[in-house]
């Protein structure tokens, strides 16, 4: 409940800073802005799709057996950067993950592999990286992934040793 006060709160601030943007910048000013907030709208929203239709695509296509029996063939380094890649290329919402996770666990993965592939799931997308490369900036998603990457290698590792 709090989410949709403060949700209608921030509609209602944006709003008023609108008005505020047509009255005093003037009207020419804020057509224009609008147009340029429409067309980002627009382009932003095509991407968007794009992305979740892949994803979609992906996941209905690949199941959880598959994906699962796949993994299962790598352990130690080797598992957790394949945990990593193909966490990264199915990305997904982590409650989309846990199925591929438990049938890893039920066919003995080892935890470093299990843990790589949900963090890559969920901190790596590599079909978003087009979006955040436009969005963002080159320098911005080189360095948010490098970082996430090497994030994902420590703690599958810190979770092999302390589970």
């Amino acid at each position: 409940m709090s989410n949709l006060i403060f949700g209608f709160g921030l509609l209602i601030f944006v709003i008023i800073f609108y008005v505020y943007l047509f009255k005093n910048k003037g009207k020419k000013e804020f057509k224009k802005a609008v147009k340029k907030g429409n067309r980002n709208l627009i382009q932003n929203s095509i991407r968007i799709f794009s992305i979740f239709l892949i994803i979609g695509i992906l996941q209905n296509f690949l199941s959880p057996k598959q994906v699962g029996d796949f993994l299962l063939n790598f352990s130690g380094v080797k598992g957790i950067i394949t945990g990593l890649f193909t966490g990264a290329i199915m990305m997904g919402p982590p409650a989309s993950g846990y199925p591929i996770a438990q049938y890893l666990f039920e066919n003995n993965a080892s935890i470093s592999l299990v843990s790589s592939f949900l963090l890559s799931w969920v901190m790596l997308g590599i079909v978003f990286i087009t979006y955040e490369l436009q969005n963002f900036g080159k320098k911005f998603t080189i360095v948010r992934n490098l970082y996430a990457i090497i994030s994902i290698i420590i703690i599958a590792y810190l979770m092999e040793m302390i589970l």
